[in-house]
């Protein structure tokens, strides 16, 4: 199976206005004209990249996996099926609401929705962001990274791996907990797993990555964060395994968003994959 990219990523949020808010003028990420109390935020040429749902429950909802087209994106749920996984094919709401020619989604084992997509929208018009920050590392790359936490953790990283074709680009054993970081095209990760009995949280997604070009816009919104009293949950650092720049915060919706600079991009001939010896080089202090 040939995964392109993370291409989206929907947020289910008890107070869409309040993270509306946040993705605007904190993340910088432009509005989209959406439905309903439905919010679209883009930051490329993708119609969107995240989708936030009005929601009784705060957390994430889905992630949607990019592939070439919809020959190979039959053939991929052709293959989790076989894998005994049940996959189910989106309803013309569904499609219209993430704006993409055809999509499948079911469930890994720690109960997250997947989504496999082909022919996503994209527009002519320049990405503007209201903060003036002059654009995101995305594109082939896509939308940036997730961390999944899921109590079944080895069963779960096999899954990404056998199942849907995901590349360990490095792991961690207990240091100070378990984490499996994959690829799926140059970037670093686009996905971890994280055990979820070190945090003491339920299947949850944990955090979204978004990186920016230069990394004065991550000192510039580290200042914006603080000035406007938005809670940190790890301070300013740098990270052992793909070299992130960046700090989290805590958003409206109670998922954790990482704003970074300065990833490492994996060169498929000379990268091996190993164990680090924890995720920080320096920072990051909770």
């Amino acid at each position: 199976m040939n995964i392109e990219q993370l291409g989206y990523l929907g947020i289910n949020a008890q107070q869409p206005e309040a993270f509306s808010t946040y993705a605007t003028d904190i993340l910088g990420l432009q509005p989209v004209r959406g439905d309903g109390d439905r919010r679209y935020f883009r930051m490329d040429d993708h119609h969107h990249r995240l989708i936030v749902e009005p929601a009784e429950v705060n957390g994430g909802a889905y992630y949607g996996w990019q592939v070439a087209d919809s020959d190979a994106l039959t053939a991929a749920a052709d293959e989790v099926q076989r894998s005994g996984v049940e996959v189910t094919a989106a309803t013309q709401e569904e499609l219209e609401v993430r704006r993409v020619s055809s999509m499948v989604h079911f469930q890994d084992p720690g109960g997250h929705r997947v989504e496999l997509y082909a022919g996503p929208s994209r527009t002519s018009d320049g990405f503007t962001s209201p903060r003036g920050i002059p654009g995101f590392v995305a594109g082939d790359l896509g939308l940036g990274h997730i961390v999944l936490l899921s109590d079944k953790f080895a069963e779960t990283q096999k899954f990404y791996t056998d199942i849907l074709g995901f590349d360990v680009s490095d792991y961690m054993i207990e240091k100070p907990f378990s984490a499996v970081f994959m690829r799926t095209n140059p970037r670093h990760h686009s996905i971890a797993i994280g055990d979820a009995s070190f945090f003491g949280a339920p299947n949850i997604l944990h955090h979204f990555l978004l990186e920016v070009e230069d990394p004065d816009d991550v000192g510039r919104s580290w200042d914006l964060v603080v000035e406007r009293n938005v809670p940190v949950t790890m301070s300013i650092g740098r990270h052992t395994n793909d070299n992130m720049f960046s700090f989290y915060v805590e958003s409206p919706a109670g998922v954790n968003t990482e704003f970074g600079s300065g990833g490492v991009l994996v060169d498929e001939d000379t990268w091996q994959a190993c164990e680090i010896p924890g995720p920080d080089v320096w920072g990051h202090k909770h």
